[in-house]
């Protein structure tokens, strides 16, 4: 191969990996986000009672009804910014001690947390990945 076809040879190359490269940075922040949504639906997916007490501490109110069709259980605890924060829990009458996140919302009722961003952005303990900070009070 004489010279001058190494030097198009590694033109080319280098304009393949450029573009490549490019392509990647282009598509990072949506991949990130997208590993940011999964992470949020998978920490959500596996929340029972007993995960929400050990990330965030002791609720305010923990109450249990049993005497529904569906068992429920109602956790309230307090956010870094002193608001209440509901979490409903459901049970199957089948599986009454395997519980589901049914939802996550103010206790009024006025103001529910419908995605997977919103209710961790709410209760951030929720995500045990982000630690807890070294002021956090136990609630």
């Amino acid at each position: 191969m004489n010279p001058q076809n190494k030097m198009v040879a590694a033109v080319m190359v280098l304009g393949v990996v450029m573009m490549t490269a490019v392509a990647v940075v282009m598509k990072l922040p949506r991949w990130r986000q997208k590993s940011k949504e999964q992470h949020q639906e998978s920490v959500l997916q596996g929340m029972t009672p007993d995960k929400a007490i050990t990330l965030c501490g002791k609720p305010m109110l923990d109450e249990t009804q049993a005497s529904q069709a569906t068992p429920t259980r109602r956790l309230i605890f307090r956010n870094d910014y002193a608001l209440a924060v509901e979490l409903n829990f459901a049970a199957s009458t089948a599986e009454p001690q395997t519980w589901r996140l049914a939802g996550i919302q103010d206790p009024s009722g006025e103001i529910r947390y419908e995605t997977p961003a919103s209710q961790i952005g709410v209760l951030p303990c929720l995500d045990g990945k982000q630690g807890k900070k070294p002021d956090q009070k136990q609630q």
